[in-house]
């Protein structure tokens, strides 16, 4: 159960009823005397009463979420790198290695970042991450969905790995650079986009009324869209890029909903995912070496 607190007109802090664990957080509507149960406005003292500003207010905000992560959030990434390859030479000019490293640590700064503008908006609602379910274990239908997902996206991953000279091994049993590469993708990804674009924007949704498929689906296309960095490799590879990113988003966020708005099964899978093959894969994207490369 969560038992949140909201402001009534009167100025005093009041306790809410707790909700069941599968409902999202009720959060502050920026300082009026109104929260949101789900699916309406209603006054503290219990009256229906559907405040058009206030509304419309939360509406604006819900979409300037989706584009900011799902736009905003790619943006600030190519930012971060083009200042890093501007600052660094060796993100340009180095080895193999050292240009993957980089190109890693540019997303990296920029997602850790944007989780860390989530927990201070939320801080600003007299909420924590906590609330969203990011610490929760979630149940036995949560782990199969999130992890048949990620086993699937690995296996298919693999494939590509002997096309590259690389054994399969090497994928769960990363050496040198690409052990420090597959753990920080692993672990920004796993934790950051998932933080991001299922705990945060699905509870965004469903504060705002919208119903589980919308919350789902909405917050997965902004997780494709987020991808858009990929576009440097033409239109058609991000596409075969983002539609399947945001459709493994999308079953995370089934994932969420059936543990009961649990994170760490998506966070876990997320990781799996993102830790194993794609780091090889991403390597030669970036680096064009085949390989192991340099050690």
């Amino acid at each position: 159960m969560l038992v949140n607190e909201a402001i009534s007109s009167s100025g005093e802090i009041q306790t809410l009823r707790e909700r069941e664990l599968d409902n999202a957080p009720i959060y502050l509507t920026d300082g009026a005397n109104l929260r949101l149960d789900g699916t309406s406005l209603f006054s503290m003292n219990g009256t229906a009463t559907f405040n058009n500003d206030a509304v419309k207010h939360f509406s604006i905000r819900l979409w300037t979420e989706f584009l900011t992560l799902g736009l905003g959030l790619p943006a600030a990434i190519w930012v971060t790198s083009k200042l890093i390859k501007l600052s660094i030479p060796a993100a340009t000019h180095g080895s193999p290695g050292e240009r993957f490293l980089w190109w890693i640590i540019g997303p990296a700064i920029a997602e850790w970042l944007f989780v860390l503008g989530i927990v201070l908006i939320l801080r600003g609602r007299q909420l924590s991450i906590r609330d969203l379910g990011v610490w929760r274990v979630g149940n036995w239908k949560a782990w199969l969905l999130a992890l048949g997902f990620a086993a699937l996206g690995i296996a298919g991953n693999l494939r590509f790995l002997p096309r590259m000279g690389v054994p399969i091994s090497a994928a769960f049993f990363p050496q040198g650079f690409h052990l420090a590469a597959a753990l920080m993708m692993g672990i920004t990804a796993g934790f950051c986009e998932e933080v991001l674009f299922r705990a945060f924007l699905m509870t965004e949704f469903a504060n705002a009324g919208y119903g589980k498929v919308a919350q789902i689906l909405i917050p997965g296309i902004a997780f494709g869209l987020s991808h858009a960095g990929y576009l440097n490799q033409g239109f058609l590879p991000w596409l075969g890029i983002a539609v399947p990113t945001a459709f493994g988003g999308m079953l995370w966020g089934v994932s969420y909903l059936l543990g009961r708005r649990s994170l760490i099964p998506a966070i876990v899978a997320h990781f799996l995912n993102d830790a194993t093959a794609l780091p090889w894969i991403s390597f030669f994207m970036v680096t064009g070496a085949l390989g192991r490369g340099p050690t």
